[in-house]
């Protein structure tokens, strides 16, 4: 299961995630994808974030979690 949480991100790039994942609020996007998919999402959003801000946490068949985050260096 994959979540990402976007704040004061291009209207653009919301659309890009609702190709793959869905948007149960907005700003915060839920689905299954592959490492693969995953990945590619996190290199579109660091290239369209802007100034905004995300989050992603991600769980893993051996029960891991990894957290990516761009934007929050003064939190």
């Amino acid at each position: 299961m994959t979540v990402i949480v976007l704040t004061a991100v291009p209207p653009s790039l919301r659309g890009v995630l609702t190709r793959w994942l869905f948007e149960i609020a907005p700003g915060v996007f839920v689905g299954r994808v592959s490492a693969r998919v995953r990945d590619r999402l996190w290199s579109r959003i660091e290239e369209g974030i802007g100034r905004g801000r995300a989050i992603l946490v991600n769980s893993a068949p051996d029960f891991t979690q990894g957290t990516w985050w761009w934007g929050l260096e003064g939190l």
